[in-house]
């Protein structure tokens, strides 16, 4: 066989070597090498740090996590060392999109001090949106709060009562959005006689104008909702504002199958950058939609979104009077709260959603409505027992993970059971530093010491405790709530309630440390969604590529530090949503 000639070798040469700089480029394409001051992994088991990570933009997951020095990738990738301290991207454990992203185009009354100043806000927002208040097109808004108008509820005749917001179709939900105040013009709208409505409150004094509850129900059913694609605007814009202080993920507490088909959509074109583990609400609240559910019960490619959840409500708010209590309130004597839903028929839907594989979730706040939710919980856990008498609730529970949602009032007692079962408490940590306000005269001395706001004292009994905002209803930012949850302070002003002693905080044998805080917004969130084995809340090779990058080391840092960070980048299966790669 004759010699190739030189010319053919030479060919053969550059044929081969430009396959190797097509498979290098073809492989500098397919990955992200990214390399910071320090990359904290905070995997529980071995939690080393680093200064680079490896990530597959293909499989959006973590190759490897490696140093910078004297490493092939870092040459070959002319890698540089980037400004900031990395660590694993933060979900919250409870929180709602859509309304999130509807509240950030909407009339802002979080702190408002009086009524004129309620108007000025709404007039303010006309200016911008001068095509709003129409019966198609309504007024919205979110954030007051009776307490600081005197205690007193407002009315819709104060809305009409000024000339220039006379004739407009205005609702603004109080600041738990468990309550909205309309104004006339949607008073009319609505059912005359108003009718008497279970799990319902209609406020009449000093006038009528505010619903709660179950009462928001009618003023819905007249409400122009916000189409399709306006729900895609709040989607993205709820996306940027939460990856902007370090949110990857969120279990977002409510969603009815419609907005859920909006999210499926939505990630199959690769849009939803932000994980969604979403609880299902049936169209009518607190029912059993099993033929809704099935249409849109599963997981998106990448870990975008999952749906194998859903939401009850057991009773409504503190602030607004309407979260169920086992005994009156102190500055209300002649109220116990609103169940939504009672005892004896919250079992059986309990026990039917679980029968199909789905987890439970109950909004519970008073102590009334958390006994429910325990006590329907441990029927549902019995009623899957083979044997009754050497049957094993907590092993029952780590497969079911029911979870009670805020488990803000728990009597002593059902604080045990919980604990005796494994039931998951999600709480949010300015909750408590937001309801420190009232919370005494609503409760009481001793039910507030012994009942209320817990904290350290469910996760030193080993539950795994998530914690989140609620937002809309509180700034979304974790670091706000890891400071609330630090220090148990108000993130907004420091202050906290105890006059003996300002700077130990409100309760503060509750406070929880960084690395607690830490896991209540990363790996009990992973426990709470099923989702221990994708590296949630930590930085493992074959986990998603979720990373945020601090301004500040966070270990060194005071708690006051740590409530001001600031994020500089997020990453979400190996992209960068924030700043956005095209910003």
């Amino acid at each position: 066989m004759p010699l190739l000639s030189a010319f053919a070798i030479k060919a053969t040469c550059v044929l081969l070597l430009s396959l190797v700089i097509w498979q290098i480029e073809v492989f500098r394409a397919s990955i992200v090498f990214e390399c910071y001051q320090r990359v904290d992994t905070l995997s529980p088991t071995n939690n080393d740090s680093f200064t680079c990570i490896l990530a597959s933009t293909r499989s959006r997951k973590i190759i490897r996590l490696t140093n910078h020095s004297n490493n092939a990738f870092f040459r070959l990738l002319h890698g540089r060392v980037g400004v900031g301290y990395a660590m694993p991207g933060l979900w919250d454990g409870h929180g709602h999109v859509l309304q999130y992203g509807e509240m950030l185009r909407s009339v802002k009354l979080y702190g408002v001090e009086s009524i004129d100043e309620v108007k000025t806000r709404i007039k303010e927002y006309l200016k911008e949106n001068p095509t709003h208040g129409t019966k198609e097109k309504w007024i919205r808004g979110i954030g007051w709060d009776q307490k600081n108008f005197g205690g007193v509820m407002p009315v819709a005749a104060q809305l009409s009562q000024d000339p220039e917001l006379a004739g407009l179709y205005i609702m603004l939900d109080r600041v738990d959005a468990h309550c909205v105040w309309v104004s006339e013009p949607v008073l009319n709208l609505l059912p005359n006689p108003f009718p008497n409505i279970p799990g319902g409150e209609v406020i009449t004094d000093p006038g009528v104008g505010v619903f709660c509850d179950n009462a928001m129900d009618p003023v819905y059913n007249v409400w122009p909702r916000p189409g399709r694609e306006e729900k895609i605007e709040f989607l993205e814009d709820a996306m940027k504002s939460l990856h902007s202080v370090g949110i990857v993920g969120v279990h977002d507490a409510g969603v009815v199958p419609a907005d859920a088909r909006i999210f499926h959509d939505v990630a199959l074109v690769d849009r939803l950058t932000l994980r969604i583990y979403a609880m299902l609400e049936c169209p009518v609240r607190n029912t059993f939609c099993e033929h809704e559910a099935r249409s849109v019960i599963g997981h998106v490619a990448y870990g975008t979104l999952a749906v194998r959840s859903v939401k009850l409500f057991a009773d409504g708010a503190l602030g607004s009077w309407g979260a169920a209590l086992l005994s009156p309130y102190s500055d209300k004597p002649n109220a116990t709260g609103s169940m939504l839903i009672e005892e004896e028929e919250l079992y059986p839907v309990v026990k039917a959603w679980a029968a199909i594989g789905i987890q439970v979730n109950i909004h519970a706040i008073g102590d009334r409505a958390n006994r429910a939710a325990i006590t329907a919980f441990e029927k549902a856990l019995k009623s899957f027992c083979p044997d009754q008498e050497t049957c094993d609730l907590r092993s029952l529970q780590a497969k079911r993970r029911f979870r009670i949602e805020h488990t803000q009032i728990v009597s002593p007692e059902d604080q045990e059971r919980m604990v005796k079962m494994g039931i998951v408490p999600s709480i949010q940590p300015t909750h408590a530093t937001s309801d420190m306000a009232y919370a005494l005269s609503r409760l009481g001395p001793e039910r507030l010491a012994s009942s209320a706001y817990r904290m350290k004292s469910f996760y030193d009994a080993g539950l795994p405790v998530i914690l989140g905002s609620d937002f809309p209803v509180e700034p979304p930012s974790p670091f706000a709530g890891i400071y609330a949850a630090m220090t148990r302070r108000s993130p907004e002003d420091g202050s906290s309630g105890n006059k003996t002693c300002p700077e130990c905080g409100w309760y503060p044998e509750e406070k929880l440390a960084l690395r607690e805080a830490l896991a209540g917004f990363g790996t009990h969130v992973a426990w709470g969604g099923f989702m221990e084995d994708e590296g949630v809340g930590q930085l493992v090779s074959g986990g998603w590529a979720d990373w945020i990058v601090l301004d500040r080391d966070i270990w060194a840092a005071s708690p006051e530090e740590i409530r001001d960070v600031k994020v500089l980048e997020t990453w979400v299966g190996g992209r960068r949503v924030w700043p956005a790669e095209n910003s």
